[in-house]
């Protein structure tokens, strides 16, 4: 077995992005849909405004049974602007699963129009997920509050 593997710091990350999976299959698996936008943002403890400066799918690299998913969704944020709560950082990675993936069709179009004027900024909550002591997630598969520009808004 190679010795990455070994390391404590490696297992704990593991597991750390192993648990992010199972928290975000809790919308597949039956549970009510979320609750309107509004009732989201008066819940939220850290809503900023965002630029997506990447978004990437690719293979968690987790050694996962054979019928789970093992790609993962990662969208790096620029922090323009904090609107509610307390977030020191400039930027926010966020990870999610496909199954669902959240808002994706936005964060793509979002993603795309990075650089262009005002118009790439929109709101997104920082859904946090405590992941043992020291280590914590910020996960796009929660009921997360989001507001994007209109012309972003994939239709439904």
């Amino acid at each position: 077995m190679p010795r990455a593997l070994l390391n404590p710091h490696m297992r704990l990350g593991f597991t750390a992005v192993f648990a992010l999976l199972v928290m975000g299959l809790r919308p597949a698996a039956g549970l009510p849909r979320c609750p309107p936008q509004d009732e989201l943002l008066a819940k939220a403890e850290i809503v900023v405004e965002a630029r997506v400066k990447s978004l990437s799918i690719g293979e968690s690299g987790l050694l996962l049974t054979e019928n789970f998913p093992s790609r993962m969704v990662r969208a790096d944020l620029e922090i323009k602007r904090v609107i509610k709560g307390k977030f020191l950082g400039k930027e926010a990675t966020v990870y999610g699963i496909l199954y669902p993936p959240g808002p994706f069709m936005e964060l793509t179009a979002m993603a795309l129009s990075y650089g262009l004027d005002d118009r790439d900024t929109f709101e997104w909550e920082l859904s946090r997920h405590e992941i043992g002591d020291d280590m914590a997630l910020f996960s796009m598969n929660a009921c997360n509050y989001h507001k994007f520009p209109d012309w972003a808004v994939a239709p439904r």
